[in-house]
Parts: structure tokens; C-alpha cells; sequence
């Protein structure tokens, strides 16, 4: 009889270790992202790019293999990142509700600033919400921004939604919407790679400074897992690599008057 419960007890705990999270994450690790250079580039059907790199530096790091990173319209991508479709995401804003499906590292990938856009030569002002009254502000899908944007937004109806930065962009240039928040690396990157040189960040008054981050299913990733990926990110970040990472991918921020 002890034979058996000692065989029972055993072959519980081998169950458990296979339905728990990962800790070590022996498998290959499903890590996506959507297309947002300069933090994610598609080069010849490859993701390139500051955040990419950082990550998979990382990862190599602790011995862990990524496979493939695959590439998502950001809407689907925080879908699959909440079914447990996926295991890894980034860049991605903190957000309170994401929280509940998703671990977020203590250290961020990079602090970066979200601003107004518009065109030069309509010379708005952005001092507070209230000067977007009577503009038609554009905002893509799923992206956090912060909560008062949105709601504000929302409230007087003076928003379209599109798919993506660059489709924003666009528009914006060809005076389809009057004003965009946008991420500044990103928005620089978009508008010298488009040639839209009326397009001007207004740095005056910053949207928001947040980090960018890489996020990941809790109920596929341990937070062990997560705290490890933490520190060996928080290294990287206090050697010359990643002082080279970014000076490579944002050479267009440093250009900026007081920079």
C-alpha cells in the first residue's frame, strides 16, 4: 500500500511540473511583435530592429531559443499574446488591464516619449487636450496611448481609427486627419522614410514618457522566468552593446534641437 501511494504521489508531482508554467523554458519560445520600426524592422522578411535585437540578445543570453519571431497587425498580436497563443510580445506599453493575462518585466527594453504631430503648416499648438477641440485626431487600433486620450477622444467624437503608424502618417500628410500621437522614435523613422517633411513633432508638451517593454502570458510563463529575463536585460543595459543598438537605430532622435 505505501508503495502505491508513494507511486501516486510521484506521479502527481510529474503532472503538476508539466502543467505549471515554464520556469527554465526548455522549448522553443513562441515570441512575436507587429511592425514598428525603428524598434521592429521587416528586412527581406526578417524582423531587424533596436527592440529586436535587444531581445534576442537577451534571450541568447540565458540560453533560450526564440525560433522564429513572427510579425502581427498589433491588434491581433495583443490577442494572441492574451489567448496564450503566444508566449512573448513586444514593444509594448505598460497597461494596467493587460496585467491581468500578461507578466511584465521590472526593467523596460527603453523610456521613450509619446508627442503630437501635425504638419507645419498648420502651426498647432498642443498645450493641453482641450486644443485638440475641432481637429480630427488619428489613433491606431488597440494602442494604449493613455486612458485620458481616449477618452477625451471619444467624448467629443473627433477621432478615426487606422491599423497602424504609417497609415496615420499618411493620412496626416495628406490632410485627412489634422493631428497624430505617435512614439517619437517611431514617428521620426516613418516620416523621413515616407519623405513627409511638413510633418513636425510638437515637443513642447510630451503625451506621456513611458517604457517599452516585452510582456508574457502568465499562464504559459513563470514569473522566475520573467524575473531572470528582468536582470540579464537590466546588464545589457549598462554595456557599451546597447549604447551601440541605440545610436544605431536612432540617429534622427539624437539630431533633434536640445538633444
Amino acid at each position: 500500500m505505501k508503495i502505491f501511494e508513494t507511486y501516486t504521489v510521484a506521479m502527481f508531482a510529474f503532472f503538476v511540473a508539466l502543467t505549471s508554467p515554464t520556469d527554465s523554458v526548455s522549448q522553443t519560445l513562441n515570441v512575436i511583435c507587429d511592425e514598428w520600426p525603428p524598434y521592429q524592422i521587416i528586412d527581406d522578411n526578417k524582423v531587424d530592429g533596436f527592440s529586436t535585437n535587444v531581445v534576442k540578445t537577451v534571450f541568447s543570453r540565458m540560453g533560450v531559443d526564440i525560433g522564429t519571431i513572427r510579425v502581427y497587425p498589433w491588434k491581433r498580436a495583443i490577442t494572441m499574446l492574451e489567448n496564450g497563443t503566444a508566449d512573448a510580445l513586444f514593444s509594448v506599453n505598460f497597461e494596467k488591464s493587460r496585467s491581468q493575462f500578461a507578466l511584465y518585466p521590472k526593467e523596460t527594453i527603453i523610456l521613450s516619449p509619446w508627442v503630437m504631430w501635425s504638419r507645419e503648416e498648420d502651426r498647432l499648438k498642443f498645450d493641453s487636450l482641450n486644443d485638440l477641440i475641432g481637429k480630427i485626431v488619428g489613433m491606431v487600433r488597440g494602442y494604449s496611448y493613455t486612458p485620458e486620450l481616449w477618452d477625451f477622444v471619444k467624448k467629443h467624437e473627433i477621432y478615426e481609427e487606422a491599423s497602424n503608424d504609417k497609415q496615420n502618417f499618411l493620412k496626416l500628410n495628406f490632410g485627412r486627419i489634422d493631428v497624430i500621437p505617435a512614439e517619437l522614435g517611431n514617428g521620426l523613422y516613418l516620416v523621413n522614410k515616407l519623405g513627409l517633411n511638413t510633418v513636425e513633432p510638437l515637443m513642447r508638451n510630451p503625451l506621456k514618457r513611458d517604457g517599452l517593454y516585452i510582456i508574457f502570458n502568465k499562464n504559459n510563463i513563470d514569473g522566475s522566468f520573467v524575473d531572470k529575463f528582468s536582470a540579464e536585460l537590466k546588464k545589457l543595459k549598462q554595456e557599451p552593446i546597447y549604447k551601440n543598438l541605440y545610436d544605431e537605430y536612432f540617429t534622427l532622435v539624437s539630431q533633434l534641437p536640445g538633444k
